[in-house]
């Protein structure tokens, strides 16, 4: 091995200089002290940096010169000089490697590193760090502004997200909730904490999970859903809720967990339903509508023709088998169209002031006929007057249908000896949050109840019951218009009709009618016998149909009138204007001409004050822009019907007298 040539002392000085030389061209300080602590070498930066004259920098400078310069220059802040001094020299004679910081008297910011050397004494290095403060300063004052707006957004966006009328929660792979809103854990009776880290097997009822499961499966595969399902709530309240699942989806694209959005759609979709329900009912108004005027007057001239038939027919066989299934078929038919125009909400209503007690007695003997001696009615009264504003004909028709839906069930249960209906008439009162499951508002109500202990219903046959036509009884001759007639006599009463039904356990309905303070209204007596009440009083008949005035002349003869004829309004009013002593207008409201029945009776009004008119119609409805105030009959109607209007229109008449009489 050949030894490497050993440099001269020149050629060392040389690289000596050469070195200090480099080392004052950086841009940090740098000092070196022996093991005596006296200065080896110090570069010209470190003079710029701490701004320490260049003599204390020669070497052979004490160490304790040089801090001494810079304590009584405040380089280390207030205090005693010398302890300064003897403070930082007892530590420099530990010769350990330290980073320290300072902050100079001009605001410079000053990273000082040191470090042992191996044959003693120590190298440090000044580095000016301020503008690298300053910026890690504005970065963390950046970081913690954009916390704080941060946090902020979060508490807005948590705000919000309990203030949206739905629940919200988000749950990770392993279907435990990391989120939720107020509103999400109120509906399972908790608050927010009591559901945060707990699995859906804790929180969501087993039938929820169940139907809950295969959605949140496929929303961790990452597929956006959505689906249905009914929900109790903790209040008791059954609601709809539509639910849409949306994954949390990584930069790669994994799932991470999925947010869940339960929306309440009850109100919507009985919106939905109610639009539906008003457009079958529409159609079957238009329908009903457009056939009953012309029905309705063939019906009149069939029953008109049947009932003197059958009394004038000796052949009780041929009346029995024949005219008697004629006239039920007919009467039938009248009812049928009845119906429709009920369900359909066109029967116009005689809504007034009822003790619902009355209506309510008066139907235990339209029900009793029509119920085995097997099946026991119980019907129970509680509370003093009931007072509502109904139409009472609708309300005893409501009622009777739902009795006899009740027998119905009771024939299709088949349990012998054990056949009950119980009918129950209360008053209650609801507060905000029962009224609301009704959809009513708080207030005093007259409660019906109907119950059986007939077959009961499943949850699909509950759901059609109202719908028109509906029956689960066709082959027993049924015509699914009863409950459709009960629900809209409630509707349009201001009130509401439920269900509750199990198979196998029976069937309670349920009417809500608002009550009223008012008070019925006194009616007047009307005397029943008209043996010949009429005899020598004349009749105008004003009918356009020549079968319809037949029969309509025929019945008024049979009261001791005699009749005269016209065919239209304009032809009923030269009648009057040549004919005197006309006692009673008896007319049809639609005829040809310029003249109808509202505009007749408003003319006899005028020039025969003390003449009774009875107006008639086959129409469903009549237009509202049509004043009548006088007695109206639809056809077809019964002789005693006629009878009642005749003497309606007559104590009008004796009133309008009387009062004429006293000016």
């Amino acid at each position: 091995m050949v030894d490497q040539p050993t440099p001269s002392n020149a050629q060392a000085i040389e690289l000596l200089i050469q070195i200090e030389a480099g080392l004052d061209n950086i841009d940090q300080g740098i000092t070196v002290f022996d093991k005596n602590l006296q200065l080896v070498f110090a570069n010209k930066r470190l003079g710029e940096l701490l701004d320490v004259p260049q003599q204390l920098l020669t070497r052979g400078t004490t160490f304790e010169d040089v801090i001494r310069y810079n304590s009584e220059h405040g380089e280390y802040g207030p205090g005693d000089v010398e302890e300064q001094v003897q403070e930082r020299i007892r530590v420099a004679r530990e010769f350990r490697a330290h980073t320290v910081e300072r902050v100079r008297p001009n605001g410079r910011v000053i990273r000082v590193s040191g470090a042992p050397l191996a044959k003693g004494g120590f190298a440090t290095i000044y580095t000016d760090i301020t503008q690298q403060r300053h910026y890690e300063i504005e970065l963390q004052r950046r970081i913690d502004e954009q916390t704080r707006d941060l946090r902020r957004s979060e508490e807005r966006l948590r705000l919000i997200a309990n203030e949206v009328p739905a629940g919200i929660a988000y749950l990770d792979q392993d279907e435990v909730f990391q989120f939720v809103n107020r509103r999400f854990a109120q509906s399972y009776g908790l608050n927010v904490d009591d559901v945060l880290d707990r699995s859906t097997h804790d929180i969501l009822a087993r039938e929820i999970h169940d139907v809950s499961a295969p959605y949140f499966a496929r929303a961790k595969l990452g597929e956006a859903t959505e689906f249905d399902l009914d929900f109790t709530h903790i209040d008791g309240r059954e609601l709809d809720i539509r639910t849409f699942l949306r994954p949390d989806l990584r930069i790669d694209k994994t799932v991470r967990g999925f947010y869940v959005l339960s929306i309440n759609v009850t109100k919507q979709r009985a919106a939905e339903q109610a639009l539906s329900q008003a457009q079958k009912m529409e159609a079957i108004g238009r329908l009903s509508s457009g056939i009953s005027h012309d029905f309705n007057n063939l019906l009149t001239i069939i029953l008109g023709n049947l009932r003197p038939l059958a009394e004038r027919v000796t052949d009780a066989d041929l009346v029995r088998e024949m005219i008697n299934p004629s006239l039920r078929a007919a009467k039938r038919g009248a009812e049928l169209t009845r119906q429709l125009l009920t369900v359909a909400r066109r029967q116009p209503l005689d809504a007034r002031v009822v003790d619902v007690r009355d209506v309510f007695d008066g139907l235990r003997e339209l029900i009793k006929p029509s119920l085995p001696s097997n099946i026991e009615l119980d019907m129970v009264v509680v509370g003093g007057p009931l007072f509502a504003r109904v139409d009472p004909g609708q309300m005893e028709n409501a009622l009777l249908n739902l009795a006899l839906n009740a027998k119905s069930a009771i024939d299709d249960a088949r349990k012998p000896d054990q056949e009950r209906i119980g009918l129950m008439l209360r008053a209650v009162a609801l507060d905000d949050l029962q009224a609301e499951r009704f959809g009513l508002s708080a207030g005093d109500y007259i409660e019906i109840s109907c119950e059986d202990n007939g077959a009961g219903m499943s949850l699909a046959v509950q759901k059609q019951i109202f719908d028109p036509f509906f029956s689960t009884r066709d082959e027993a001759g049924g015509t699914g218009l009863g409950l459709s007639m009960a629900q809209s006599f409630v509707e349009v009463s201001n009130g509401y009709i439920g269900v509750q039904s199990e198979i196998g356990k029976g069937t309670v309905f349920t009417i809500l009618i608002p009550q009223t303070a008012e008070m019925p209204e006194e009616s007047h007596a009307i005397v029943q016998e008209f043996s010949s009440q009429f005899d020598g009083q004349m009749a105008l008949l004003v009918e356009d149909q020549d079968e319809v005035r037949a029969v309509l002349r025929r019945d008024l003869v049979d009261l001791g009138f005699s009749v005269i004829e016209a065919e239209n309004g304009d032809e009923a009013k030269q009648l009057i204007q040549s004919v005197d002593g006309i006692d009673l207008v008896l007319s049809d409201i639609s005829m040809p001409g310029a003249t109808n029945g509202v505009q007749l009776a408003q003319y006899v009004a005028t020039t025969l004050p003390l003449t009774s008119v009875v107006l008639m119609t086959g129409q469903a409805h009549i237009d509202q822009d049509q004043s009548i105030k006088h007695p109206l009959l639809r056809k077809p109607f019964e002789q005693h019907k006629l009878i009642e209007a005749i003497q309606h229109a007559e104590i009008a008449r004796s009133d309008y007298g009387s009062l004429d009489a006293t000016e």
